[in-house]
C-alpha cells in the first residue's frame, strides 16, 4: 500500500519530515526526488517485484511517480503498453502505471482497475489522482498556489487539510479539480454476481509477499475466504476475538475446520480510555462505529505483520452494497426502485470518509495493506444496477449467491452482529469511557484539528 507525501510550490514544508511520519505504512524503504516545483516523498511496503528497481520515487523518462495502493489489471494494461513499443525493466506495477501515464496522461485512468492515490510530474504536468471509489485516503492542503499533500494526517504535519475526493484529478499547476469517474454513470452487466466476487479475489490474490485473510464468522468474510481458498489451497485466516464465548468466533472456528483453513485467533485486551484514544488517533476519524472497529483491528493487524503478511483480504463493504444494514433494510423497505439504488450509492460514496479511511490506516499502521473483493469495479456497478426486487433489502440475493457458490448452509442462516457489536466492543467502549462519541471527537480535534472532525 505504501505512503506518500509531497509538495508543490512550497520549499517550506518538509517532505522528508512528512515521509518519516509515514513509515509504519511504508517501512521496506524511503525516499524523495524532486521534479521541477514538485518533491515527491515516499515510504515503501513492497507487496509486488520487491527489488529496489521499484522502489518510489519512480523515475521513467521524464516522469516522477509517487504511487500508493494497486492496479489490479497491471499486467493486462502492461501487455498494451508493449504493444505500443514500451519496454519494462521491473515486474510490478509501479512503472506500468508510470508507463500508462507517460502515454496516456490523465486518460489512463479510465483504463485502471484498483485501488490508489499518486502524484505523477512529467515536464511541465503535474497533478494528484485518487481511485474510483476512494479506497485509498489522500490529504491536500492549499495555500495560494502551494500545495503539501499526505497519506495521512499525521504526515500533513499540523497543516489543517481536506481530503481529495474519489475518482478526482488535482491539476497543481491550475488548481483545477475534475472527476474521472461518477458512480451514478455505470455499465450494465448481466455477470453473476458469485463470479464478479470470485475475479475481485482472484485479482487481490496476486502479490510476491506474503498475504492472508480476515474471517469474522459472518456471510461476507466466509464467501471471500472460500474463493481465497480455491485459488490458494495454502491461504491461512486471522480473526480478532475480545469475548472467546463469542458466537462469531465459534463460527469462523467452524468454517475454518470444515474447509481446512488454518486459523490464527488474535487476543485482543479489554481496551482504557488510553487504547481507545490511540484507536482514533490512528485512523484519524471520529466516527464511533470505525473507531472501535479499528481498537480489534489494529491489535489484529499487529499480529499479523509479526507473522510475516504484508497484505490481507477483508470481506468489507457488502453490507453497504448489498443492503444489510438494519437502517438501510428499514429505507429501503419503503422505496421505490430508483430510491434503493440512490440509498445504496450513497452508502457506497460514504465509505470513503469512513470505513475505507478506518482499513486503510488501521492495518496500515503495522504495515499491511487490507485488500476489498467486494469492491472490484464490475461487482460494484453490476449490484448498483440491480433493482429492488433482483437485490431486496437484507442481502437476501447475497445470500442466493453464497449458496450457489458453496457456501455452508450454516453460514448463510447465521443472525450476525457488527463487528464491534458481535466482539463486545462498544460495550467495553461504554464502560471505559463515560461518552465514546464525545470522546473520540475530542481526540481527534486534539490531534488533528477541528477541520478533521468534517
Amino acid at each position: 500500500m505504501c505512503g506518500m507525501a509531497g509538495s508543490f510550490s512550497d520549499p517550506g514544508f518538509d517532505v522528508s519530515g512528512a515521509v518519516e511520519a509515514l513509515r509504519h505504512r511504508g517501512p521496506d524503504s524511503q525516499a524523495i526526488a524532486s521534479s521541477g516545483p514538485a518533491v515527491h516523498g515516499h515510504a515503501r511496503l513492497s507487496l509486488l517485484d520487491l527489488s529496489p528497481a521499484s522502489d518510489q520515487p519512480f523515475r521513467r523518462g521524464d516522469g516522477l511517480l509517487s504511487f500508493v495502493g494497486e492496479i489490479w489489471n497491471y499486467s493486462d494494461v502492461r501487455e498494451e503498453l508493449a504493444g505500443l513499443g514500451h519496454e519494462f525493466h521491473t515486474t510490478g506495477d509501479t512503472e506500468v502505471l508510470a508507463a500508462a501515464l507517460e502515454e496516456w496522461g490523465s486518460a489512463a485512468l479510465p483504463r485502471l482497475e484498483g485501488m490508489f492515490t499518486f502524484a505523477w510530474s512529467h515536464g511541465d504536468v503535474h497533478f494528484l489522482a485518487r481511485d474510483r471509489f476512494g479506497k485509498v485516503p489522500l490529504y491536500v492542503s492549499r495555500r495560494g498556489d502551494r500545495y503539501a499533500w499526505a497519506s495521512e494526517r499525521k504526515g500533513m504535519l499540523g497543516l489543517p487539510a481536506a481530503p481529495l475526493p474519489p475518482a478526482s484529478i488535482l491539476d497543481l499547476t491550475t488548481g483545477h479539480l475534475s472527476a474521472w469517474y461518477r458512480l451514478a454513470e455505470r455499465e450494465p452487466s448481466n455477470a453473476p454476481v458469485r463470479e464478479l466476487l470470485r475475479q475481485g479475489v482472484v485479482a487481490r490474490l496476486v502479490a510476491d509477499a506474503p498475504l492472508c485473510c480476515l474471517i469474522s464468522g459472518g456471510l461476507d468474510s466466509s464467501m471471500i475466504l472460500l474463493n481465497a481458498k480455491r485459488e490458494k489451497p495454502d491461504v491461512v485466516a486471522y480473526t480478532a476475538a475480545l469475548d472467546e464465548g463469542s458466537p462469531d468466533l465459534a463460527a469462523a472456528r467452524r468454517l475454518c475446520e470444515e474447509i481446512e483453513v488454518p486459523l490464527s485467533v488474535v487476543r485482543v485486551e479489554t481496551p482504557g480510555p488510553a487504547e481507545l484514544a490511540a484507536a482514533a488517533r490512528a485512523i484519524e476519524c471520529p466516527m464511533k462505529a470505525q473507531v472501535e472497529i479499528a481498537a480489534l483491528c489494529l491489535p489484529l493487524a499487529r499480529a499479523i505483520a509479526s507473522d510475516g503478511f504484508k497484505a490481507c483480504l477483508s470481506g468489507e463493504a457488502a453490507d453497504e452494497l448489498f443492503g444489510g444494514y438494519g437502517s438501510m433494510c428499514i429505507k429501503g423497505s419503503r422505496a421505490t426502485d430508483a430510491e434503493w439504488s440512490a440509498i445504496r450509492v450513497g452508502q457506497v460514496a460514504k465509505m470513503a470518509r469512513g470505513n475505507f479511511v478506518r482499513c486503510n490506516k488501521a492495518f496500515m499502521a503495522h504495515g499491511v495493506e487490507c485488500r476489498l473483493p467486494f469492491m472490484e469495479r464490475r461487482l460494484v456497478e453490476r449490484v448498483l444496477n440491480q433493482t429492488k426486487a433482483e437485490c431486496p433489502p437484507g442481502k437476501k440475493s447475497l445470500k442466493q449467491e453464497a449458496i450457489a457458490d458453496g457456501v455452508p448452509e450454516w453460514v448463510v442462516k447465521r443472525t450476525k452482529e457488527t463487528f464491534q457489536g458481535a466482539a463486545g466492543l462498544d460495550v467495553a467502549a461504554a464502560r471505559a469511557v463515560a461518552s465514546p462519541a464525545t470522546f473520540y471527537r475530542a481526540e481527534i480535534a486534539t490531534a488533528y484539528g477541528a477541520s478533521a472532525l468534517q
